[in-house]
C-alpha cells in the first residue's frame, strides 16, 4: 500500500472525499473532504466527512450522539458547542443501526489556516492554495460571508480537495481566527524536496524544516508524499516548520472491525488504494462481485479493520452511491426552538441542539410544515428543520416538522 499516492477527491457529497484525517492526527491532502467513510457493520462504525446536520451530529447521513464522545481538535480537548456544520471530522462508534449510531470518539481537523489574500467574489488564496466558496460554505459567525473577508484576515478552512485541479480546495466552513495567531496549517502533496537544504514546497509555498526540533519531524517530506505542516506565523516566504508528520498518524487510535463507504480517491491497482484518503490494503481480501469495475472514482462498500492507519480489507465490493447519498446542499437539524418571530408569510427563530449548538432558522410560505403549523413554533418546543444556507450561517428551512 502506497500512503502518498496522489490525492483526487471529488466535489459532491456522494463523491465524498477527504483529504483530513489531521485532527488528533487525522488529516490529508491539501484539500479535506466532502462526505466520506460511511461505516456501518461489524463492531463498529467509522465515518470522515464534513457535519450535515445536528441533534446529534450527522456525518454521511449517520446520526451520531455525541453526548459521550471523547472529541478533538488536532489532538487537543474540543467543545462539543464548538462543532458546526461544514466541519470535517472522523467520528468512531458503534454499529449504525436504521441509520443511527452512538459516537465514541469525533476528531476534526482543518485543512488550512492562514491569512487570506487575492480575495474574489468566488473565493481566495490562503499559502498558496485556492479556496472555492460556494452557496453550501459554511461561515461560522465570527466572519458572517464571504464579503466580509477582508484581505490578510487569518482563516481557518475545512473543506474538499477538487478533482483534477492541483492545490484547490472547495469550503465547506470557514471561520475568521485572531489576527495574532501564531500557528498556520497546510496539508498537501510535496512537489519539491531538498533533504541537503531542508527545504521543500507543496505548491508555490516553500517550507524548512532545518531549525526543526527532529523529534517534530516525523516524515520525511519526500516529493510526492502526502504531508501535514504546523508552520511559523509570518515566517515566509520560506516558511519555518514547527512540525511535520503523516496526515494518517492519528488513524492509528481508530481501531475497530466496521465497514465504511466511499469513493475511490487514489488508485495502484484493485489491491492496492485509497477510499476517502484513507489507504487500504486489499491483498488479502474478497471480492464478492468480483474485481470488475474497482478503479479510480468508484464508489465501494469496504470491510475489515485499521491498522496502523491503513485499512486492511477482508471485503470489498462495488456499491450504487446513489443509494446512499442525501441531497447536496441540504442540511437536518434537530434541537429546541426559541425566539421565535414572524413576520408577513414568513419568520425566523433559532433552534439549539442538544449540544448547545445553536443555528438562526427563516422560514417562508414555500416551507413545508409536518405535525403542526406556523402557530408551534413556541418557545421549548422540539422540531427537526431540514433546509439550505442562506447569507453564510443561517438555514432557510424547507421543511420543517414538530417532535413530541
Amino acid at each position: 500500500m502506497n500512503p502518498n499516492d496522489p490525492i483526487t477527491a471529488g466535489l459532491t457529497r456522494r463523491q465524498t472525499l477527504l483529504a483530513f484525517l489531521g485532527a488528533a492526527g487525522l488529516s490529508a491532502c491539501g484539500g479535506g473532504g466532502d462526505v466520506a467513510g460511511v461505516g456501518a457493520g461489524g463492531t463498529g462504525s467509522f465515518s470522515v466527512g464534513p457535519i450535515t446536520g445536528f441533534g446529534s451530529i450527522i456525518v454521511n447521513g449517520i446520526r451520531y450522539d455525541d453526548s459521550s464522545a471523547t472529541i478533538t481538535n488536532d489532538g487537543q480537548t474540543f467543545s462539543r458547542s464548538g462543532l458546526r456544520l461544514g466541519m470535517v471530522v472522523a467520528v468512531q462508534g458503534s454499529t449504525v443501526v436504521n441509520g443511527v449510531s452512538t459516537g465514541t470518539r469525533i476528531a476534526l481537523g482543518s485543512e488550512l489556516v492562514g491569512p487570506a489574500v487575492n480575495l474574489t467574489g468566488s473565493g481566495f488564496e490562503v499559502l498558496g492554495q485556492t479556496v472555492l466558496v460556494n452557496a453550501s460554505t459554511f461561515f461560522d459567525p465570527s466572519l458572517g460571508n464571504l464579503a466580509d473577508l477582508e484581505a490578510n484576515n487569518v482563516v481557518e478552512v475545512h473543506g474538499v480537495a477538487v478533482a483534477g485541479t492541483p492545490n484547490t480546495l472547495q469550503a465547506t466552513y470557514i471561520e475568521r481566527k485572531s489576527r495574532t495567531t501564531e500557528e498556520y496549517r497546510i496539508q498537501g502533496i510535496v512537489t519539491a524536496h531538498d533533504a541537503g537544504l531542508k527545504t521543500f514546497s507543496i505548491g508555490t509555498l516553500n517550507m524548512s524544516y532545518a531549525s526543526t526540533d527532529p523529534d517534530d519531524v516525523r516524515v520525511t517530506p519526500n516529493l510526492g508524499a502526502l504531508v501535514r505542516v504546523r508552520l511559523l506565523a509570518g515566517t515566509g516566504p520560506v516558511w519555518t516548520v514547527e512540525r511535520i508528520r503523516r496526515p494518517e498518524d492519528g488513524l492509528d487510535d481508530f481501531s475497530d472491525d466496521v465497514e465504511f463507504k466511499g469513493t475511490i480517491t487514489a488508485f495502484t491497482s484493485t489491491r492496492s488504494f485509497s477510499v476517502n484518503q484513507i489507504p487500504v490494503d486489499a491483498s488479502g481480501a474478497r471480492f464478492p462481485e468480483g474485481e470488475a469495475g474497482i478503479a479510480l472514482g468508484a464508489y465501494v462498500e469496504v470491510e475489515g479493520l485499521l491498522v496502523n492507519g491503513v485499512f486492511m480489507a477482508s471485503e470489498v465490493e462495488l456499491e450504487d452511491e446513489d443509494e446512499n447519498e442525501d441531497e447536496d446542499d441540504e442540511f437536518e437539524l434537530h434541537g429546541t426552538i426559541s425566539g421565535a418571530t414572524t413576520s408577513g408569510s414568513g419568520g425566523s427563530f433559532t433552534l439549539t441542539s442538544s449540544g448547545g449548538v445553536s443555528m438562526s432558522v427563516d422560514w417562508s410560505n414555500t416551507t413545508v410544515f409536518e405535525d403542526g403549523t406556523p402557530a408551534n413554533l413556541t418557545s421549548n418546543q422540539r422540531a427537526e428543520v431540514k433546509g439550505t444556507i442562506a447569507s453564510g450561517n443561517r438555514i432557510t428551512a424547507t421543511k420543517i416538522e414538530f417532535e413530541s
